[in-house]
């Protein structure tokens, strides 16, 4: 008995510790072994990532301006600086070989439309397909971007069109009659208050308003006959104002297929390679995105503005 006791405590001196320490030994080694082959993994992920061909995709959804009126509780439309900027970048990422407008929008501002509409000319300067798909909605400066891509899907129940220009505003000069009210004008150019909501404009203010209208009017049917290759007089025909459906569209050949966002990914894939990545270019959401609460400052406006409608 007790030779028995002192094996058993010669063994677990001589022979558990040693293999406790191996043990030990091991495992640490196959940690190390673990995160050798996780960070050269990730290396190589990375620099596949980078290289491999891509699609980009580039929202344009809501109403199009130079700078939106975004907070933590709306995301504020379509900012045409931040679209523009995604493009001019994208045209110089030579991984990315494809691009597609994903346009749900009524129109904006026609220095917003332009601006995007140049770094989209841009980036097919580059060599780059620009592909544009239109959801419910590609009306007025919505539609003039639409224009600028080479391809143009829409489905045959979406709304397009729209090609005409307004100005709109209030005018309370009745009401501040009736109540007696005096609005004081001092103005240092005669012209300075042209649009002002508190007396009605001139035979001549008027005028000048018009003209303005119809400059950016006669643009708007330029460019679209233009880049469609159309004929100015069919696209003027087209130019009152009217949102009309995507049928309609492509029998006038504004659109080039009816379609949706699967049908143009599908095409492009086949166009720059099946196994390209697809990579979403869009504005980051606002903190209450998707719950209905939008901020009440985005909805109030005290000036009229031009926009393209």
């Amino acid at each position: 008995m007790v030779d028995f006791i002192k094996f058993k405590k010669q063994n677990n001196e001589g022979e558990d510790i040693p293999k406790k320490r191996r043990f030990g030994f091991s495992f640490k080694r196959m940690l190390l072994w673990f995160l050798a082959f996780f960070i050269i993994s990730s290396i190589i992920s990375s620099i596949s990532m980078s290289i491999a061909p891509k699609i980009a995709v580039v929202p344009i959804s809501g109403a199009i301006m130079t700078s939106s009126s975004s907070s933590l509780l709306s995301s504020g439309g379509a900012n045409s600086r931040e679209i523009s900027e995604s493009l001019y970048e994208i045209a110089e990422d030579s991984s990315i070989k494809g691009v597609i407008l994903d346009i749900n929008s009524p129109g904006g501002s026609p220095v917003a439309s332009e601006e995007i509409s140049m770094a989209i000319e841009y980036v097919k300067e580059q060599g780059i397909p620009v592909y544009a798909v239109i959801g419910d909605a590609g009306a007025s400066g919505a539609f003039w971007i639409a224009m600028s891509a080479d391809k143009v899907y829409a489905s045959s129940m979406s709304m397009i069109g729209s090609v005409g220009v307004t100005s709109a505003g209030l005018g309370i000069e009745n009401l501040i009659k009736d109540y007696n009210i005096t609005y004081r004008r001092q103005t240092a150019g005669e012209f300075k208050d042209m649009g002002s909501p508190f007396r009605a404009p001139t035979e001549v203010e008027n005028m000048k308003i018009q003209k303005m209208l119809d400059e950016v009017h006669e643009a708007f049917i330029t460019h679209i006959a233009k880049a469609r290759n159309l004929s100015y007089s069919q696209v003027k025909e087209d130019s009152t104002g009217e949102i009309f459906l995507g049928t309609h569209g492509l029998q006038r050949g504004y659109i080039d297929e009816i379609g949706n966002y699967r049908t143009v990914l599908n095409d492009m894939k086949e166009l720059v390679g099946e196994s390209s990545l697809v990579i979403n270019y869009g504005p980051k959401p606002s903190l209450f995105d998707g719950i209905g609460i939008e901020s009440i400052y985005d909805k109030m406006g005290t000036k009229s503005s031009i926009l393209l409608q």
